[in-house]
């Protein structure tokens, strides 16, 4: 069930994905060192607060998010649903992880690594 999960989730997002083609490496960038965090993927591209060590699973589909969907209909989702959440928990951490967006990341990088064991 999670190998089909996993594949459905590669051709909703077709992650076939190649750096310097389908997006962009930033390193040592302001923006994830001010948000407290390691990576931030906003369109195009992958800002990493330092040097790039591994990338999370998660951070591509993010990236691919942004592909299917377009920036300004991701955002609108990021805002509405950080919105939403936050009206009903008053947490900001807990309203962001339960963003769908991020959600599904999350689940799609627990699958990846499901699967990897799997094959080994």
């Amino acid at each position: 069930m999670d190998e089909l999960q996993f594949s459905s989730l590669e051709r909703k997002y077709n992650l076939k994905i190649k750096p310097e083609k389908d997006y962009y490496i930033k390193e040592n960038h302001w923006l994830p060192r001010k948000l407290g965090i390691q990576y931030f993927a906003f369109g195009k591209t992958l800002y990493c607060n330092g040097k790039i060590v591994a990338i999370p699973d998660h951070e591509f589909l993010h990236i691919a998010q942004f592909r299917r969907f377009g920036i300004p209909r991701v955002i609108v989702h990021y805002l509405f649903y950080l919105a939403k959440n936050y009206i009903s928990s008053f947490d900001f951490a807990q309203s962001f992880v339960n963003i769908p967006f991020e959600k599904e990341a999350r689940y799609y990088e627990q699958l990846q690594k499901q699967t990897s064991l799997k094959n080994r």
